[in-house]
């Protein structure tokens, strides 16, 4: 018997698989991809968080840099805040309007604009006139650094020269620009609730933006993962040590529980 070409080919297909794949045979092979996506994907997850919070701490650094070309030229001091000509974000744009990098003022993991998010959260980044145009960001000061002594001359630190600089929080991730803590102010019921008013500051940077962390750039300019209990245990002002001893640390609410304890 004599095979033309294509029979040739089909006769050696039957051969090596002369039923081919089995409907039992195909969804093994479905099963197995669906599984090794399932373990794959917590682990993709971790390496984007990761690579969001290693791009949020060097963009508080280059903020470091920027603060610290502003306080040299000022005696070591920090602006005045508040008052819109004096706040950091006017006081400091001579010292970052040549930077094209926009993505400075956003953490990778905070990037909605509050007009657009309907409703607040720790992914959430705030708008601000400053009179001369709208800004954005997710980083905001302590204003217990700023010379304008809002909350009283005795808490204020002004310079950045000061014992333990170290442990006083100078600018992290929050939702709004801004924010004077208290050792009274009660960690947020949940995690991105926030208030708009003057009262619990507090709940302006303590987000849950990298896995019970939140970065921070500090008054010696140093930059690193503040954890969100270890917030309470910062110097934000001259007097909140005296404070939080004679208050004690706040009960921490249900989702914060799972948190390293400081």
């Amino acid at each position: 018997m004599v095979y033309t070409g294509r029979q040739i080919i089909n006769h050696k297909s039957s051969i090596i698989n002369p039923h081919g794949f089995t409907l039992i045979e195909l969804l093994v092979v479905i099963a197995i991809i669906a599984l090794l996506m399932a373990i794959l994907m917590p682990a993709l997850q971790r390496v984007r968080e990761q690579a969001r919070s290693v791009t949020c701490l060097s963009n508080l650094k280059q903020w470091g840099l920027i603060f610290s070309m502003y306080t040299e030229e000022h005696n070591g001091e920090f602006e005045r805040g508040l008052d819109r000509g004096h706040h950091w974000i006017v006081a400091l744009r001579p010292y970052f309007s040549g930077l094209t990098d926009t993505d400075l003022f956003f953490c990778p993991s905070a990037n909605r604009f509050i007009e657009n998010s309907g409703g607040w959260g720790h992914d959430t980044a705030w708008a601000f006139d400053s009179g001369l145009g709208l800004d954005h960001g997710s980083y905001g000061i302590n204003g217990f650094v700023e010379t304008n002594t809002r909350q009283g001359e005795q808490k204020h630190w002004k310079n950045k020269n000061v014992k333990g600089a170290a442990y006083v929080p100078l600018f992290l991730g929050a939702n709004r620009l801004d924010g004077w803590p208290e050792a009274v102010d009660a960690p947020p019921s949940f995690d991105g609730e926030f208030q708009l008013g003057e009262g619990n500051n507090m709940q302006r940077f303590c987000m849950n933006r990298h896995k019970g962390f939140v970065n921070c750039l500090f008054l010696d300019f140093s930059a690193r993962k503040a954890g969100l209990k270890e917030l309470w245990r910062l110097n934000w002002h001259r007097e909140w040590t005296k404070d939080i001893n004679s208050r004690g640390m706040p009960i921490w609410p249900d989702w914060m529980n799972q948190f390293k304890d400081y």
